[in-house]
């Protein structure tokens, strides 16, 4: 749970430190519902509104079958997965979310880790 020491809020407690990406968390779709309903409304009313264009010959056009939500709402971006998972970061570094190449990772040194040596 995240708690801000200037001013003691506590965010919702389905909110996740993402593995491989800084400055973005992540939760279900349905234990956001619980948390935060808003939020989740206006991702699924996003997720309806929302048609891709589908590459062929002819005005094909298909609704995506589950996700590809982008919101903003308040100081957050969120993002609806596919996989029914939301994503959110701060509007400043939603960049974070979908350029592969911005993604800063944790890299921690082994510290028992050594270089090797040339022997003579």
């Amino acid at each position: 749970m995240f708690v801000c020491p200037n001013c003691n809020y506590r965010d919702e407690s389905c909110w996740k430190a993402h593995r491989y990406m800084l400055y973005v968390v992540y939760c279900r779709i349905d234990k956001l519902q619980a948390c935060n309903p808003v939020v989740a409304q206006l991702l699924f009313d996003a997720r309806d509104e929302r048609i891709v264009a589908r590459e062929s010959i002819g005005p094909n056009r298909r609704k995506t079958p589950l996700g590809g939500a982008d919101i903003e709402y308040g100081p957050y971006a969120y993002h609806l997965t596919k996989s029914g998972y939301v994503l959110r970061a701060p509007k400043e570094l939603k960049e974070f979310m979908y350029r592969r190449d911005l993604i800063e990772r944790y890299r921690r040194k082994d510290p028992l880790q050594k270089k090797l040596e040339v022997l003579p």
